[in-house]
């Protein structure tokens, strides 16, 4: 089978080579120049673990191509699939200029001879589909539905730091049709089985469904998880004002058969590509049809007071009769979460933006944002430029810069970090012992015995974090 994807950048790469570990012919198509110039040498500014080693290794054996060009990539293939980034980070939430306009290329570039089964993998606003299709029939009136060409929305779902592994092995595949009732056309779904087949064979549950329920499915499910985050981080509030333990609360609740442990976690906030971006967009096309989704309301707003409470916090135990200008901060964790170089609304970012505003010196240690890295154009250039930020090449290194330490990603080597090393490199502000404030809670104070240690949901009063 001979695929095409359009679009080098997460989905679209992640896509691509999944593709080819199925056993198929893949063209990748990227119109940025310097993002087609990096894959053609195999190279991607996206970290994914084991993306480099699928890039190398399919590119070698001939499976995975890259091009410039849409039009003969598309002419002669089965299936072509759009992963265009629907919006940019800085841009509007729905801003599909890029998307329509990648379309429109795929669109001009369809023949009419045989069928072709054009996919949609971007996550998109409601509705995005069938304006897509409307596009289709007046740019190509040619073209007829279910005998040259389908559009099928098939949204994916893959977590940053194990997108391969979800691409594989899923936990359903959503295909959304135009017509599904009582059946999709035949020539639809015997490419859909013939695309999907390795996930067919694992018995992989398909939901076949229209266009805006195929679109609803991906946006409700990430708001939903969005809404767990942002009501176990309150939980966590709560269990400190009444003596509660957050961690037992948490296992207590997660053994209800009604309630999922995955993502039934704390942390300092929602970030990423994907989930603050899937909220919004939610929530305003609710509105656009003249209805409220007030619980997302509530989970933004909350998880913005919840990152602000972080800054708060710091501020709150560095506060004393001298300047803040005088206080050093040390940060483990850049990304919003491990395994990914993603630092979009990552609320580390908003937490040493607040700090850096105040006149307080940060050092980051992050693994994938070492000095010198090739990730670190992803920075916001306010902080990467700020005379009181530096970078640091491990983690020891960026412990002895601060008066207070700061656990905002969970990297699996802080776990593994000697920590009799640290408590001799951290401050001993005002002759205390050293400060972990762990927003993970990778650890118990019994791991940490040497240090004055807060997880995550255990802040100082509430008094003392109302800081101005």
């Amino acid at each position: 089978m001979d695929i095409t994807v359009i679009g080098g950048g997460y989905v679209g790469l992640i896509s691509a080579v999944c593709f080819c570990e199925f056993g198929y012919n893949v063209s990748l198509v990227e119109l940025d120049a310097k993002r087609y110039e990096n894959l053609k040498a195999g190279k991607t500014d996206v970290y994914e673990p084991g993306l480099l080693q699928a890039i190398e290794r399919n590119m070698q054996s001939g499976m995975l191509d890259v091009s410039d060009d849409v039009a003969s990539p598309v002419a002669d293939v089965d299936a072509v699939f759009i992963a265009v980034a629907a919006a940019h980070p800085g841009e509007p939430d729905t801003d599909l200029s890029n998307l329509y306009d990648a379309m429109r290329r795929v669109m001009l570039s369809l023949p009419r001879e045989r069928y072709t089964g054009v996919f949609l993998k971007t996550s998109v606003p409601v509705g995005t589909c069938t304006t897509i299709l409307e596009n289709f029939r007046f740019t190509r009136p040619d073209l007829l539905p279910g005998k040259h060409f389908d559009l099928i929305s098939n949204p994916g779902f893959l977590r940053e730091g194990s997108a391969i592994h979800d691409f594989l092995n899923p936990n359903r595949v959503i295909i959304g049709l135009e017509n599904c009732d009582p059946k999709p056309s035949k020539k639809a779904r015997e490419l859909i089985d013939q695309v999907y087949a390795p996930l067919i064979n694992l018995n992989v549950p398909f939901i076949y469904a229209n266009f805006p329920t195929a679109e609803l499915i991906r946006s409700a499910s990430i708001s939903f998880l969005a809404t767990k985050m942002a009501f176990v981080n309150e939980m966590a509030s709560l269990c400190d004002l009444v003596g509660a333990d957050i961690d037992a609360v948490i296992r207590g609740m997660a053994l209800d058969q009604g309630i999922s442990a995955r993502s039934f976690q704390i942390s300092p906030g929602i970030g990423g590509s994907s989930f603050p971006r899937t909220v919004r967009t939610l929530r305003d096309t609710a509105r656009l049809m003249g209805t409220d989704l007030t619980v997302l309301d509530g989970v933004l707003e909350s998880n913005s007071k919840w990152t602000e409470g972080i800054t708060n916090r710091i501020l709150s135990l560095l506060k004393d009769d001298e300047s803040l200008s005088e206080k050093q901060v040390s940060i483990w964790g850049l990304a919003f979460k491990p395994n990914t170089n993603d630092v979009n609304e990552s609320p580390s970012v908003s937490v040493i933006q607040g700090l850096l505003q105040t006149g307080v010196t940060v050092a980051l240690w992050d693994p994938l944002f070492l000095p010198g890295s090739q990730n670190l154009w992803r920075v916001p250039k306010d902080i990467l430029d700020h005379r009181n930020f530096s970078l640091r090449d491990s983690a020891y290194d960026a412990a002895s810069q601060g008066d207070i330490l700061v656990i905002m990603t969970n990297w699996s080597e802080i776990v593994s970090l000697d920590y009799n090393k640290i408590y001799a490199l951290v401050n001993k502000y005002h002759g205390r012992k050293p400060i972990i404030l762990d927003y993970r809670n990778m650890f118990t104070q019994a791991e940490l015995p040497k240090f004055m240690y807060i997880p995550q949901g255990h802040a100082p009063p509430l008094a003392r974090t109302a800081i101005k």
